[in-house]
């Protein structure tokens, strides 16, 4: 089936004026005009039919729609990128290649470096990282679609093999406004009682917040369920709630006071990072070898297996 997807070097354009916080400066970097930027931002949004970009004296700025289709676009660059990097390892006839998949909070935070550091060990392994959440990933590896797959569930299917390779938490975060923003922590119960903007089911984020619910003997009303982490923080911090992500996921929101970090004062919201795989992937061995080296050699993941990540 042909899917309309967007040119790529628009996409670029848009992640680069996101970055440098004017489209001036991205048509600079680019080597593009900006009369020739700025109409094919305009067209773009025509394609997508939504708003991604406000105007102004001092720049531009992402509109909350425009921050999501930032993070799907990053995301599918990435995989272009990846894409790309294994076509020029088969046309150079490497020897060696492994298929990869990694729950979307690991693809967007963990496997970057994870993948930089194995491509420094091995060289000649091209890799290729398919997306989803930890339900999807799983289900890949048990298909033989895939070598090995990276996940946050707390719960690993019996027909997997696993390790775990580190461990992260969640975190509730709301907006300043919010009446949950001056207070120093909340309970079970209190999550219980208000709608929450939280993953979609199947993912490891979900699975672990539900499953830490249920030992309370409570359950989670969510009021948004969205498979995008960007969009559950746009949502927060627009006043729709209550929103509950990975830690490593809300920090730059949190570092910036765009969010406020609500303590949970009797649940246990951390999960492991667990690398799976089957007894039939002939290249599982070796592959799960060099992800553990990457992610052992990784300083947050020591930290967060130490216990000692950074409660913001």
């Amino acid at each position: 089936m042909r899917v309309n997807v967007p040119d790529l070097d628009d996409l670029y354009l848009l992640v680069t004026i996101a970055r440098t916080g004017s489209i001036g400066q991205a048509s600079v970097e680019l080597r593009l005009a900006q009369p020739s930027a700025s109409r094919r931002i305009a067209a773009l949004e025509r394609s997508l039919r939504v708003s991604l970009l406000r105007r102004g004296a001092r720049g531009s700025t992402l509109t909350p729609a425009g921050r999501v289709v930032v993070d799907w676009a990053t995301t599918l660059l990435r995989a272009a990128e990846d894409f790309r990097h294994s076509v020029d390892a088969l046309s150079r006839q490497r020897n060696s290649s492994l298929r990869a998949a990694a729950s979307m909070t690991i693809a967007e935070h963990y496997a970057p470096s994870w993948l930089a550091a194995l491509r420094y060990e091995s060289p000649d392994t091209a890799v290729s990282l398919s997306v989803g959440n930890s339900s999807d990933v799983m289900d890949l590896v048990e298909s033989g679609r895939v070598e090995v797959g990276l996940i946050e569930a707390p719960q690993v299917r019996p027909s997997l093999r696993h390790f775990q390779i580190g461990t992260d938490r969640l975190a509730v975060a709301v907006a300043p406004s919010h009446p949950w923003a001056d207070r120093r922590s909340v309970t079970a119960a209190d999550l219980a009682k208000i709608p929450l903007l939280v993953r979609e089911l199947g993912s490891g984020t979900r699975d672990t917040l539900d499953r830490a619910m249920s030992t309370a003997g409570l359950q989670v009303t969510p009021s948004l369920e969205l498979a995008s982490n960007t969009a559950l923080k746009s949502a927060a911090i627009a006043g729709m709630g209550p929103v509950v992500l990975a830690a490593i996921a809300l920090a730059d929101d949190l570092d910036s006071g765009a969010l406020v970090e609500v303590g949970v004062s009797d649940l246990v919201l951390s999960r492991p990072l667990t690398i799976v795989w089957t007894e039939a992937t002939s290249l599982a061995q070796e592959a799960v070898s060099l992800f553990l080296k990457a992610a052992q050699n990784d300083r947050r993941t020591r930290l967060m297996a130490s216990g000692d990540a950074g409660n913001r």
